[in-house]
């Protein structure tokens, strides 16, 4: 890998969820629960799940806007303390993109007013025609032109694809070494979604910036990443080079992932597609054995599971293996990530090849 830029060690964050009307039961959610990842120099890596999985969380901790239970961030070799001057230095070198591009922005403020925004607030760029150059020259490097125009001009004026330009452009303003992309084509229109994702790529490569690409579409994840981690839970379950991965998953909950995504072929309209994953409400309402696999559309097919025991209840045991059609009773320990290729690394007790 480069020249590591961000490192994330064992990152956890567990919420308490207290129930209503002041009753005494309460449950607690791993967001994230021992996550650990590094970033090099000029590479993206994604972090893909399912949603609830905790890549939002990871997020915001690395920015300092929810703090973390334990665990260490390093950004340049440095270590995120959350004090101010600590939150300054990653905030000016790390900036994010939002997964809604309506509330993202601020609607009573210009678009030159959006994008200069950081530049105040850090203070870069001292006079007041110097950011107004740098913030007609990132707007041409998101393809909004005229810039000046658009410069002029409220969000409300603006489609949902250009609104999402503007967040670009506000986070490229300060030159960044990192942007952490949540979610960033998800609300857009199919249609100009490949024509975001080629722009960032274009732009990653420009300037040679990192990113951390946090998606639940594997599709757009491989046309854009160099490595992947797979969460589930509050834990990375499988990461390694993004093609391995994805063509080769070593771990049940990628294999679920892979199984769902959508091919472009006419003929998927009359063929019956099987997600190998565990039908939990079959399960439970039947023997417990969980021998159900269901196909994407929710029906029971494919091929049937091993015998296993049910593992729901049990703590500290694999968090996937309720849904897993691989489980044994190795599965009541929690198994750590292994090595099962060259930089290919899954956390599961049973070899799926």
């Amino acid at each position: 890998m480069a020249e590591e830029i961000l490192r994330v060690e064992d990152l956890t964050k567990h919420f308490v969820k207290k129930s209503v009307f002041g009753a005494m039961t309460a449950s607690t959610v791993k967001a994230a629960d021992g996550v650990s990842f590094a970033l090099g120099c000029g590479e993206v890596f994604v972090l893909a799940g399912e949603s609830g999985s905790g890549k939002s969380t990871i997020a915001k901790m690395i920015l300092g806007s929810i703090k973390p239970d334990s665990g260490r961030i390093a950004f340049e070799g440095r270590e995120v303390t959350y004090g101010k001057k600590s939150m300054r230095y990653i905030r000016t070198g790390c900036q994010m993109i939002h997964q809604d591009p309506y509330d993202s922005i601020n609607p009573r403020m210009r678009v030159s007013d959006i994008v200069a925004e950081p530049l105040e607030i850090h203070g870069t760029y001292g006079t007041k025609n110097e950011r107004h150059d740098r913030v007609l020259q990132v707007l041409e490097e998101v393809r909004l032109e005229p810039a000046a125009e658009i410069a002029a001009k409220y969000p409300h004026m603006l489609s949902g694809g250009q609104r999402q330009r503007v967040v670009l452009a506000r986070a490229l303003a300060l030159r960044p070494k990192v942007i952490i992309a949540d979610e960033p084509v998800s609300m857009l229109d199919v249609s100009i979604r490949a024509e975001m994702l080629e722009l960032m790529r274009e732009l990653q490569k420009r300037h040679g910036i990192s990113f951390v690409y946090i998606t639940h579409d594997l599709a757009t994840a491989r046309s854009f990443g160099h490595r992947v981690g797979i969460l589930y839970r509050g834990r990375i379950v499988e990461t390694g080079p993004i093609d391995d991965v994805l063509f080769s998953p070593r771990h049940p909950y990628t294999q679920a992932l892979t199984d769902a995504i959508s091919e472009p072929d006419p003929d998927n309209v009359h063929r019956k597609k099987t997600v190998r994953i565990v039908d939990l409400d079959a399960a439970v309402g039947g023997d417990g054995s969980g021998k159900n696999v269901t196909d994407a559309t929710g029906q029971e097919g494919g091929p049937t599971a091993p015998q296993k025991p049910n593992h729901t209840a049990v703590e500290g045991g694999c968090r996937f293996a309720p849904r897993c059609s691989y489980a044994i009773d190795a599965c009541r320990i929690e198994p750590d990530l292994e090595e099962k290729a060259d930089r290919h690394y899954a956390a599961c007790h049973v070899d799926i090849r």
